[in-house]
Order: C-alpha cells, then structure tokens, then sequence
C-alpha cells in the first residue's frame, strides 16, 4: 500500500512560506527573495537620520561639560577622557564596545544553527574575557599609569622591533572589527530597505567621525551609553516578545512544542558551536586606561556580566523563534546576519524590522566610534610621537588624532566596499579573526602579568603562531574539501584548527623562549612612560597607591574567576542531567534568558545617571544661570588651574583637605542617622 502523500505545509504555523508544485511540497527558497520589507527611505533616515542626531547630540553635550564642568579639550583629553570615568559608564561603554554588529546578528545565526547551546556557548566564550581583562586593566593602572595605548607599553618594555610587530596586530585587529562592523550593518540595511550595500558602508560611519572628531574619546564614551540604553531597550522587547507577548508565540511552552515540533521533521543541530578566544583589540585598552583607578575593576566585572545578555537573551529568543516558526533562511541569508531581521520581520511586520535595524545601528556605529579613537591613539603616540615628532605639543598632537579619525574612517568605507565586492561574510571574518590575530593575545597578557616573558618570545610567538595558524587553516581545507575557496575556508574544520594553533602556538612559544630566557623585569620603564599635557584631576592621591591597586586587582582576581567557572564548568555540567530538554527545564532556562536580560539592561541604564547625577545638576544650574556669572567663574577657574600648575605642592593640599571634608561629612551623617535612630 502506498504511503499518503506528505501534508502540505509540514506545520500549520508555517504555511506562509510553503507551496505546492507539480503535486510536491516546496519550501520556500529564501526568506527575503532579494525583496526588501521597508522602503529605501527608511534606510537612508535611519543611517543619515540617526547619525546626523547622534553627531549633533553629543556634540552638544560635550560642550556643555567643557562649559559648565570646565573640562579643558586637550589632546590628553582628548584621547583619554581625563582617566576619570566612573565605574557605570566604564560598563556601559565596555558592553557598547563588545556589542558589534557580529553580537546581535551572529549570535542569532549560532542559535539558528545550533539549538538551545549556540547563544550560551557564544556568549560565555567571549565574556570570560571581558572578565578576565579586569586584571589587565588595574595592571595598566599600577605598572604604567600614563599610557595612552597598549603598544606604548609594548615598546617601553620590549623594544622597537617589539612595538612595530604588535603595532600591525593591534592595527590589524581595528581592520578586521571595523569589517565586521560595516559587513553586518549594510548587509541588513541592504536586506531590510533595499538601500545600496555601498552606500550603507560609506554612510554608516559619517556621523560618528563627526562626533569623534568634535569629542574625542569623551564624546566616543558619551555616545556610547545613550546607544547602550536604545540596544537594551530594544533587547528587552524582543524577549519579551517571544516568550510573552507575541500572538505567533509567546510562550516557552509554545515556544518548546515547535521547536519539537520542527525537530521531528527537519534538522536542528544541537552541538554547542567551540568559540575560540580573539585578541583584545587597542579599543578595549583604551576605556582601561580612560577608567577611574578605583572604577577600573568593578566596571569590567559588571560590563561583562551585563554583555552576557546581549548575544545570550537576544538570541535565545529572535534566534529560536526563527527556528521555532521554521522560517525559510538559506544557509547564505544566515552567514550574512540575516536570522534576527528574520525573525524580528516574522513576528512584528515592518516595526520589528525598524527596531531592529536601529538596534543593529546602534551597535556598528558605537563599537565603530571606539575603533577610530583606537587608530587614533596608536597613530598618534605610537607613530607621530614616537617615529616623526618626539617634541610634538599638545596642539600638534590634538590635530593629528582628528586628521586620523576623519582618515579612518573614510577607510572604513572604502573597506567595506572591497570588502562586499568580494563576497566576504560577516560570519567568515568573524571566525577568520582568531586565525589572524589570536597568536597575539597571550604574549599581550604576559606582558603585564608576567615578569619574565621576554621580547624574542613575544615577536617569535606572535608571528609563527600567526603564519602556522595559517598554514594549518588553508591546508585542513585543502585536505577536508579538495579546493580552497570563501566557502571552503569559512567552514568549522578548518577555522577551528587554524584558530587553536595560532592561540596556543603563539602562547607556547613565547612562554618557552621566557622560562628559557627570563626578562626579570621590573616595570621602571613602563612607568616613565609619560602624559603630553600635565592635566588637572579631581582624583585624591589614595587613588593610585600600590596598595589600594593591589586590594583591587585580588578582588578582580576573585570574582573575575569566580564568574568564570559558574558560567564556564558549573553552568554546563549542572545541564548534563537534564539530558533532552524537558518543558519544565526549558521554561527555567527562557526566564533566565528574560531575567538576565532585563536586570542587566536596567542596571546599565541607570548607574551611569545615578554615578553622574552631580555633575548633571551642575549643567542644569549652569544652564540657567547668567553667562555673565559664568564667565567669571571661568576666569576664576583659569587663575586657579595656573596657580596650581606653577604651584604643585597647592593642588596636593587642595585634594588633601576635600577628601578630609568628604569624610567628616561622612562622619557626622552617620552620627545624625545613629542619633535618629536612638530617638525612634
């Protein structure tokens, strides 16, 4: 007896997307058919809308610190942000740094391809670092506290040959980043509007050079937390979306029964995706060296606890829906970052597809603004300053970081239209990055937290971990595949081999070269490095003592680990026994998601604003007082800043005697409280 024809569509969730043809039932080939879901001008008002607001905003909001806070625009300033950022906008700014457009869209595409393990395995690889970097950032505080870059450490330690090496990583990994960046932005603004993909790559980037150029790294930071709140706020309706408000899903139960659904019918891998670990770019050094001594720890331990939600919670809820309403993406769609505006597309219509091309904006043009401060920087110290003008001024220096900020980033264009010419994806420079720079990473980490490691073992091990990565990667695809091509080598094989043998080539070899040759260093010459500008600092003293930094580094220490092995080893092993997801098990596992999600997104919100809320009521009282008063006040502030430049030992008596009033104001308010609570 023949077995009746299959039922056409598979489920009836899904019959949007399937058809009958010549008596088969046929899936529908793409989701997007090359159609896109809004109109051109949205893409362009989104790209030109937003940038030229943020440009304009930010702008303005650093003029009103430097004219009611009397912050004086240096090229320290510049470039550094005063080193006094507080412990909630250092978060901030490290979640906006670490959310590229590779976050939001190659999460989702992990989870599409994976299962249920593809977010969490994304996500606890590369938070670890952020973790992890904790202890390298308060090093940077102790061991070389005036630094403008990681690579100025690099020479003052190692040596020219050294510094030239790790200068073409460092430079190599603002390349690779900022491709990513624009790679994934204009692919979904291409896909989503049908905006040109070359116009989206030139366009993305032209407001923030405008508000780079306009505040430095300040502006760069201030950016950063209002995309940081708008990407959380669009993360927290789409999880909610899924797992409670959505009428095609809205429950994990129904959540669940699809997927299962699907699963008995089609394929969903549920192998968790190996995530090797990425060299952390001069971007990341650079909010270390900007941040508060005392901030510096906190603000990477909280950013990388709050950046766990980012690819975990979005993707385990745009990502399964995909999965969960057996969307019809192509396997081309997905490497392109297409899953999210997918599924975002597929539940809200035209309004999930505006929310999440301004979250996807949000996130290339922050991570991008911090990229080009990061080419600045190198380009300025470590070349201009270093090579052509050692004598520059603060002025001199000031306006080649904007010449270089503007340079960049019309490179950044030009870039990612080679780059799109080329047929690049989004998901194979993301893999391909750890191959190119990874074997840079742990001679990078040993530098500050090793006083052996050597500079032959750093330049042999960053190098040969680097060419053998390559070299092991393009011959496993020859050996697996037969040809070597974009789609060969973009596959997990090759680019797992060739990222584990440079990482751990490059770590083997320069740990070996240092036991056999030890440096022995002693850190003098890292802390001689010195600042262009002496600026004026509201930081008491306490601040950078050795053993308040060491208090600070054993708490980074502790936690940082900590952290580490519940998400890394407790997390899955406590998972084992569940084995096959039950609806129960599933259900906890969506709250978590929802729940991380929505603490992380409120907390990173509003510490910033209750840190700097006395600096907010000085703009207000400012802004509605005479500018004639406040001119005065201004010439007031100069005298002082002069008399304090001429005379150092005054500036040290004046932190001296604050702090002393901070904690006698401390004390009687206590005393008050005790005093109030006795009369109760």
């Amino acid at each position: 007896m023949a077995a009746p024809p299959p039922s056409c569509p598979p489920f009836d969730f899904s019959q949007n997307y399937y058809s009958i043809s010549e008596g088969v039932c046929t899936k529908q080939s793409s989701f997007f058919n090359g159609k896109a879901i809004l109109n051109q001008g949205v893409g362009y008002s989104v790209v030109l809308g937003f940038g030229a607001f943020f440009a304009l905003f930010t702008s303005f909001l650093v003029w009103l610190e430097k004219r009611y806070v009397g912050s004086r625009h240096t090229s320290e300033w510049f470039n550094t942000a005063g080193r006094n950022v507080k412990t909630g906008l250092i978060a901030s700014v490290i979640v906006s740094q670490w959310t590229w457009a590779a976050t939001i869209l190659q999460s989702s595409n992990v989870a599409w391809e994976y299962g249920i393990s593809g977010p969490f395995w994304y996500a606890s690889g590369a938070t670890i670092q952020v973790l992890l970097f904790g202890v390298m950032a308060i090093e940077i505080k102790r061991k070389a506290p005036h630094a403008h870059t990681v690579c100025e450490i690099v020479r003052a330690r190692w040596g020219t040959v050294a510094h030239i090496i790790f200068l073409g990583f460092c430079f190599l990994t603002n390349i690779i980043v900022t491709a990513m960046l624009l790679l994934g932005g204009s692919a979904v603004v291409n896909a989503l509007t049908g905006m040109n993909i070359y116009a989206a790559s030139f366009l993305i980037p032209l407001g923030v050079i405008v508000y780079t150029i306009a505040g430095g790294l300040k502006a760069t930071f201030l950016a950063s937390y209002i995309h940081s709140v708008i990407v959380h706020l669009v993360l927290v309706i789409f999880v909610f979306l899924v797992y409670t408000a959505s009428s095609k899903l809205g429950s994990p139960k129904v959540v669940y029964d699809r997927l299962l659904e699907v699963a008995s019918k089609t394929r969903i891998c549920q192998a968790p995706l190996s995530q090797v670990g990425q060299a952390c770019g001069p971007g990341y050094w650079v909010s270390a060296i900007a941040a508060r001594p005392s901030s510096t720890h906190k603000g990477y331990l909280l950013g990388g606890l709050v950046w766990f939600a980012v690819p975990f919670s979005l993707a385990t809820s745009l990502g399964l829906a995909a999965l969960a309403l057996d969307l019809p993406i192509t396997a081309n769609e997905a490497s392109h970052g297409l899953v999210p505006p997918a599924a975002a597309t597929a539940l809200m219509g035209k309004g999930g597809s505006i929310l999440l091309l301004t979250m996807l904006f949000m996130a290339v043009t922050s991570a991008g603004s911090s990229e080009l401060i990061a080419v600045s920087s190198l380009c300025t110290y470590d070349i201009y300053r270093t090579y052509i003008n050692p004598d520059a001024s603060g002025k001199q220096i000031l306006k080649v970081s904007r010449r270089i900020v503007l340079g960049f980033g019309c490179f950044m264009g030009v870039l990612a239209v080679i780059l799109n010419k080329a047929g690049v994806s989004l998901g194979w420079m993301y893999l391909a990055m750890g191959i190119l720079v990874g074997s840079a990473v742990l001679p990078i980490a040993f530098m500050l937290l090793w006083s052996k490691a050597n500079s032959i073992g750093a330049i042999l091990g960053a190098t040969v971990g680097c060419v053998l990565g390559i070299i092991v990667w393009l011959s496993v695809t020859k050996i697996e595949y037969g040809r070597v091509n974009l789609d060969t080598t973009g596959r997990n094989a090759p680019m797992l081999a060739g990222n584990l043998v440079s990482i751990l080539v490059g770590g083997l070899v320069h740990a070996g070269c240092s036991i056999l040759w030890p440096q022995n260093y002693d850190w003098e010459t890292t802390k001689q490095i010195t600042v262009v500008e002496k600026e004026k600092t509201h930081l008491p003293p306490e601040e950078f003592k050795e053993g308040k930094l060491n208090k600070a580094k054993s708490w980074i220490i502790k936690w940082g680990v900590a952290f580490t092995v519940v998400i890394v080893i407790l997390w899955p092993l406590f998972t084992l026994p569940a084995g096959q997801f039950s609806l129960g098990y599933f259900t906890f596992w969506a709250v978590v998601a929802i729940a991380w999600g929505t603490i992380g997104s409120g907390v990173i919100i509003a510490l910033p604003l209750i840190e700097s809320w006395e600096t907010i009521q000085m703009v207000f009282h400012g802004m509605f007082t005479s500018n004639r008063l406040m001119e005065k006040m201004e010439e007031m502030s100069f005298k002082l800043h002069a008399i304090m430049s001429a005379i150092p030992e005054a500036e040290q008596i004046y932190l001296r005697e604050k702090e002393k009033l901070k904690r006698q104001d401390s004390v009687s308010f206590q005393v008050e409280s005790v005093g109030n609570v006795s009369d109760i």
